[in-house]
């Protein structure tokens, strides 16, 4: 811890606490700003949960469920070792590693999304971790400082330019056209080529995505980092025509199969690739098939259709137990599976 910490105080001064990149932050959140400030108000006074519950109990789950952990078994992380969360936001997965690793590390753009993490380690009495705010589209030179990254939703909004407010994000207000300015997935192959860098020569990564052929992407499912139908899976020049139509921005976010993100990671440099097709997705995954063994798993639905006071979102949840059955458990076809977890190793 020592040697991490000196590294840390050479690259970023501190600012209460937290190691910050002075040249290089940003804003990613399903808050705005406003609503960021406010709760971090609720939360000196009430806590971390109490706050979540009182100001936006719609996050409690995603912030405090153990559950989204659940995949994270797959790394086999003991407690000599040292991790690092790229994008920890909150620090529902932060949390969990640090309470079986030696060191973690989180990074994250959006400074109060790190002085509330910095809060809850504190009411959970985890005094192993480092926060650092910067923006990971910048190189971060920890070379071999690490043994397991997390990457967890965060890899799709790599390119992505400028500040990312969810709920100001979606808004329509299209009528120009832009292309990228970089191709995204340069982007995002550089990002995993310094994810690589930074682990050991025996690290490996957990990597979470959405499947960009999940096939109710070409039913009834919106593309959640436009908000649009089928910009997941089209062509990635009629994708950005969609997005520009609609919103004036290309569209960046790119998403994969399981064949081209095996490719990817292994242009990134990582030797042993084993992805998982995972259930309901990646952010609570309660169901995790290595694809290898795909033909003798047993699949059974696990989500709850629940109710929804909307009738054609109740049909659709009612109803897609039937091609669930029929493409998982009968097809196997695990390549249309609603996310990925990707784990890859150096060696």
């Amino acid at each position: 811890m020592p040697e991490l910490e000196k590294k840390l105080q050479d690259y970023f001064p501190s600012l209460e606490g937290i190691y910050t990149d002075l040249d290089s932050r940003g804003y990613w959140s399903n808050l705005n700003q406003e609503d960021q400030q406010a709760l971090m108000t609720l939360v000196k006074t009430k806590g971390c949960l109490a706050a979540i519950k009182e100001k936006f109990p719609q996050y409690e789950n995603m912030i405090f469920d153990p559950a989204r952990a659940a995949g994270l078994r797959l790394l086999d992380i003991n407690e000599d070792e040292t991790g690092v969360d790229y994008g920890c936001m909150w620090g529902n997965l932060l949390v969990y590693a640090a309470k079986n690793a030696k060191v973690m590390v989180g990074i994250d753009q959006t400074r109060d999304s790190l002085r509330f993490l910095q809060h809850r380690l504190q009411e959970e009495k985890l005094s192993n971790c480092f926060l650092v705010n910067s923006n990971l589209k910048k190189r971060l030179n920890f070379k071999d400082c690490f043994d397991f990254a997390i990457v967890n939703g965060v890899m799709e909004w790599i390119p992505e330019e400028g500040n990312v407010e969810l709920k100001r994000f979606f808004k329509k207000g299209g009528g120009r056209f832009k292309k990228p300015g970089k191709d995204p997935r340069t982007l995002q192959l550089e990002f995993l080529r310094m994810v690589f860098d930074n682990l050991n020569e025996k690290g490996r990564l957990y990597l979470g995505i959405e499947n960009r052929f999940d096939y109710q992407y070409f039913l009834w499912k919106k593309d959640p980092h436009s908000d649009l139908m089928y910009t997941a899976f089209l062509p990635r020049a009629a994708a950005n025509l969609i997005s520009n139509i609609c919103y004036g921005r290309p569209y960046l976010n790119y998403l994969y199969s399981r064949k081209a993100l095996a490719e990817l990671l292994r242009e990134s440099g990582f030797k042993k690739i084993d992805i998982y097709a995972v259930f309901p997705d990646y952010r609570f995954p309660r169901k995790i098939i290595l694809m290898e063994n795909r033909f003798s798993c047993q699949y059974e639905p696990v989500y709850d259709p629940g109710m929804s006071k909307n009738k054609f979102k109740m049909i659709v949840k009612k109803s897609r137990k039937f091609p669930d059955l029929l493409i998982y458990k009968k097809l196997k076809l695990f390549g249309l599976a609603p996310s990925f977890i990707a784990i890859a190793r150096k060696v």
